[in-house]
């Protein structure tokens, strides 16, 4: 047993360092229970995600909706559960006595107090998560009133907490101070509280493993509380083993993982069974539109539509969809002149729900089915599984499918589908919704979800058309990746389900992970490249607009419609841009501020994740570009111009967040702002320009 440094005679700041070494060592047993609060503490207190999961749990409790009662009771049980395990499993294993183990003038205090403050730490950590939840509110909303609460709530359940740890040596009597080498020395009722513990954990790990769509019955704050007390658990475990054996057993793992991650990528793109399905060419594909629409309106001037939605998680989906929607339920027509959607990670998924309506028999109202389907809890599967069974995943040698997180994020998508349409649409193929069978739109908008491969940094687009080099600049076709060797790959078309498109246009962050391809590569998030899906929709109306000319074709009035989701941005189209600034209070984080935190380091970083905003912007204001004379006085370069339309989100007096989950008050704060016009918005404008073109509605 070493001895301890601190009675040696050395200068204050040598003191000081000696006692800090052996107060480390003594509670060195106990380091999950820190590791797990320190961890935790940025996730509620720094992550915009982390304050919308407590934010749900209040507005749940002021207004009936996603979360309800048993919801929030299980919430708070699972956060005194993982206050329970921080608790004992300091306890324990700080009275194990192993073999680096070190003695102090404090250890004494230390093995009493420091168990019962690493116990009300996750209850203190969540009470300040919710005062923190509550400051964007108006103080006049109910559910400011019950973030407070819940706030206050957690203090007291804090405070009830370390009472009953203190006064429970006082009815059962101090510690006995024996020693302990082996677990089986630890008392019966100590080993059946592990137990339980762990088999918890276990039952979790399996039902999230067989099963993660079940995590939305929990909820995404049950879940992470959950999870902490079974890292608590499990690595109090490694850190037993570690000590009794003499051999880092932690350390083992980590390099393990590191090697297995050469091989062991269970993040696989999903397929299937491919379909006779050619595809045309953007340019074939709009001759075939052309026709189609001068058949209906013979002699008429054809308003011609190309929407660009940029990313921005559940945020982008649920305003694509409800935008799409509002707009088609006011004028069936719009969905034949629609040509082409370009979409970027949330922005992809919006897109997509709304192609999928499209191809629906009979929808009541586009607005309200889009917005219901992406109203649910899409962070519950993919988090359940990346904590449980793809953690596990890293230390196995062989990948399984079944345990990525990705497979729980699409599962979770089909599901709300699923819920609300009652048919599998969204886990079929995405080259079902251009089939067409007897009964179906003579005319389905063409997709183009952008995502950016990770080897080269340049687009991969899903696409149900064919991918031109004179259309598309430096761009990887994903039906081609996906195709098999030796088939035709060319015209190949992209035999994967509808929720795995939009997935590989929206793999994001750590959250979700970089999808692998058959070849090898992967893919990740289009906002990487360019965020607003504008490059793309640009290049598309230019090679319109060029082949218009050539074909001397002068009856269409192209427009496209930009869809922004970012509050914090400022307007793209100068010309609307308000005359006086809006007094609104922001709710939503700057985007830009002076000065940072490891300005050296952290510049770099956000000096690439910012340029995929500048690459959009610029795009943007190319196709605006397009349609100015070059002179002044003189008529634009080519016959057909180029509007651009724009809609966008203002700051609410509720934080409108990224992530994939969406509380009930955000979801309400974008709802009202479809056809809104005021000093920072000009939505309902915007639809009001694009319905005046359009023919009146001559089908349901």
């Amino acid at each position: 047993m070493n001895e301890p440094t601190t009675d040696r005679r050395g200068t204050w700041a040598q003191r000081i360092w000696w006692w800090l070494r052996d107060f480390y060592r003594q509670l060195k047993p106990c380091r999950f229970s820190f590791i797990v609060v320190l961890v935790a503490t940025p996730v509620f207190l720094c992550v915009p995600q982390g304050t919308e999961i407590l934010r749900t749990v209040g507005e749940g409790m002021a207004a009936t909706g996603q979360w309800y009662a048993p919801r929030v009771f299980l919430f708070f049980a699972s956060l005194i559960l993982w206050a329970i395990s921080s608790w004992y499993a300091a306890r324990v294993l700080l009275r194990f006595r192993f073999a680096d183990a070190a003695d102090g003038p404090h250890w004494s205090w230390a093995q009493t107090h420091v168990p019962r403050v690493l116990g009300i730490a996750p209850l203190i950590l969540i009470g300040l998560g919710f005062f923190k939840a509550a400051r964007p509110y108006a103080p006049s909303t109910s559910a400011f009133a019950w973030l407070l609460f819940l706030g206050c709530f957690c203090f007291v359940l804090a405070a009830i907490f370390y009472l009953l740890l203190r006064l429970r040596r006082r009815m059962i009597g101090p510690p006995s101070g024996r020693e302990i080498k082996r677990l089986s020395q630890v008392s019966p009722a100590s080993r059946m509280g592990l137990a339980a513990m762990a088999a918890i954990a276990l039952l979790l790990l399996v039902l999230f493993t067989l099963k993660p769509v079940a995590a939305q019955n929990l909820g995404m704050g049950t879940i992470l509380c959950l999870a902490a007390a079974s890292w608590v658990t499990f690595g109090g475990f490694l850190v037993y083993l570690s000590g009794i054996w003499r051999f880092p057993v932690i350390a083992f793992l980590i390099i393990l993982a590191c090697v297995f991650s050469f091989w062991n990528d269970n993040h696989v793109v999903r397929q299937v069974p491919p379909q006779s399905q050619a595809r045309l060419d953007v340019l074939k594909a709009f001759e075939n539109w052309y026709g189609l629409i001068e058949a209906a309106y013979p002699g008429e001037r054809h308003p011609l539509y190309i929407v660009a939605t940029e990313g921005g998680g559940i945020r982008a989906a649920y305003w694509t969809a409800a935008v799409l929607g509002q707009i088609q339920d006011r004028n069936p027509e719009f969905a034949a002149h629609l040509f082409a959607v370009s979409g970027v990670s949330g922005g992809s998924l919006g897109a997509a729900v709304f192609e999928a309506l499209l191809a629906e028999p009979k929808v009541d109202s586009f607005k309200t089915a889009g917005t219901e389907i992406l109203a649910q809890d899409f962070l519950s599967p993919t988090l359940a599984a990346m904590l449980y069974p793809d953690l596990i995943q890293r230390i196995l040698p062989w990948p399984f499918a079944s345990l990525d997180r990705g497979r729980a994020l699409e599962l979770g998508w089909e599901k709300a589908w699923r819920d609300q349409m009652h048919n599998d649409r969204f886990s079929r193929s995405f080259v079902d919704l251009w089939r067409n069978p007897p009964g179906r739109r003579p005319w389905m908008p063409a997709l183009f979800l952008n995502g950016t491969s990770v080897e080269k940094g340049n687009r991969v687009i899903t696409s149900n058309l064919y991918l031109t080099t004179n259309v598309f600049l430096d761009v990887q076709d994903a039906a081609e990746k996906i195709s098999p060797r030796g088939s035709s790959r060319a015209r190949a078309g992209c035999h994967i389900p509808l929720s795995t498109a939009a997935h590989m246009s929206a793999r994001f962050t750590y959250v979700s992970p970089a999808g692998r391809f058959p070849d090898g590569s992967h893919i990740v998030d289009g906002g990487y490249f360019e965020n607003s899906a504008a490059t793309t929709a640009q290049e598309i109306a230019a090679r319109v607009r060029a082949w218009c000319s050539f074909k001397q074709i002068g009856n269409i009035d192209m427009k496209v419609i930009m869809i922004s989701n970012d509050p914090r941005k400022p307007p793209i189209d100068p010309a609307k841009t308000p005359a006086t600034k809006s007094n609104v209070p922001k709710r939503t984080r700057e985007m830009n501020r002076q000065g940072s935190f490891l300005g050296d380091v952290t510049a770099p970083v956000y000096a690439l994740l910012n340029t995929r905003n500048a690459r959009g912007s610029y795009a943007q204001k190319a196709i605006a570009f397009a349609n100015r004379p070059r002179q002044a006085g003189a008529e634009p370069a080519a016959a057909l111009t180029t509007d651009m339309i724009y809609f966008r989100l203002r700051d609410t007096e509720v934080p409108l967040p990224l992530g994939w989950m969406l509380s009930a008050e955000a979801a309400r704060a974008m709802r009202d702002q479809v056809e809104r016009d005021d000093d920072v918005v000009q939505n309902k404008s915007a639809i009001e320009e694009i319905l005046k073109p359009l023919p009146a509605a001559t089908r349901p």
